[in-house]
């Protein structure tokens, strides 16, 4: 089998992490890397065994055996960056938020749709097996009828104004960063119309959202609360409610490995293990691999349709709290 070449795009912690996984991949091959500095594309590039480096994506663009790329820069970037990609005729997984609103996204999706060129966000949360299970038990029932979910996490960033996460020049903020995670979890199980979205939110002294919690009402009747920060830490749980039975999901958004089912009253009934050895982003570049292995443009995990979703919630509520980014 040929193996899929991939380009990635920055070389921060989520690219050193995404090439760690993808080296484990036995029909990956790390092909090229471009960063802002020659220098740092170089090291990168000695670093994971990769063949060519850049400090021009053009270049890399370039290369008539690049498969795919892997965007890994801060949000801002993304939207030009992947419409190059596009325009090249290179696939594309794009780290979250793809863009920053939906009307970027939207145009990028239809230019992925009229050159045919494969486009997908890269949210891990439908990837893991703990995540498919249990949305195969609300659809079987085993809960009864879904009625509430609950998620929320957040960390204590150091409050230095300056960094990336305060940073709106650099689309800061909580709810980019890892309010996306609840609200894609959210959606992904209630699987409804959404009706109602409200909030309450904190902002930071540079104007981005510190922390944020997030009501949600869907025409089913299913209701969600979701809370997300940068200023605190909120454990990563996730617990859903139907009118038989519970699950609370621990490491919802990046590790679960188990589902733990408990009765009306709170008690244990059952618990569900799962295998998270080969993690997150092994997932998301094996799914990539299958999707460009069976000429899919969109993927079943991650449409399209998901991320304009999500992205529609999240310029709702940027415009209930009149955030704006430069440059929108």
């Amino acid at each position: 089998m040929n193996k899929i070449n991939w380009g990635i795009i920055g070389t921060g912690n989520i690219a050193h992490q995404f090439a760690s996984a993808l080296v484990t991949l036995s029909d990956a091959k790390l092909y090229a890397v471009t960063s802002r500095q020659q220098a740092t594309a170089v090291s990168f590039a000695q670093e994971f065994n990769i063949e060519h480096s850049y400090d021009e994506l053009s270049s890399m663009l370039a290369e008539a055996d690049l498969d795919v790329v892997y965007i890994a820069t801060p949000h801002p970037q993304h939207y030009e960056q992947a419409k190059a990609c596009i325009l090249a005729g290179k696939s594309v997984l794009c780290e979250k938020p793809m863009t920053l609103n939906k009307a970027q996204s939207c145009e990028l999706v239809a230019l992925a749709k009229q050159h045919q060129v494969f486009l997908m966000e890269a949210m891990m949360i439908p990837m893991f097996p703990a995540i498919q299970a249990l949305q195969d038990l609300i659809a079987r029932g085993d809960i009864g009828t879904l009625k509430s979910i609950h998620a929320g996490m957040g960390f204590n960033s150091p409050r230095d104004w300056q960094s990336r996460v305060f940073n709106p020049e650099l689309a800061g903020g909580a709810l980019l960063d890892v309010g996306i995670y609840p609200l894609t979890f959210a959606h992904i199980l209630a699987n409804n119309s959404l009706t109602d979205i409200s909030s309450q939110v904190e902002k930071a002294e540079t104007g981005v959202d510190l922390q944020s919690v997030v009501n949600l009402g869907y025409q089913s009747g299913v209701i969600a609360s979701l809370s997300n920060s940068i200023g605190h830490f909120i454990p990563c749980v996730a617990t859903v409610m139907g009118d038989k039975a519970m699950v609370e999901i621990p490491h919802f958004s990046y590790a679960p490995t188990e589902l733990i089912i408990k009765d009306q009253m709170g008690n244990i009934t059952n618990t569900l293990s799962f295998d998270n050895s080969q993690g997150a982003y092994y997932l998301e570049a094996q799914h990539v691999h299958h999707c460009l292995r069976n000429g899919l443009l969109e993927s079943p995990l991650v449409p399209h349709q998901q991320t304009l979703a999500i992205l529609e919630m999240m310029d709702t509520l940027r415009a209930q709290w009149q955030l704006v980014y430069p440059g929108e």
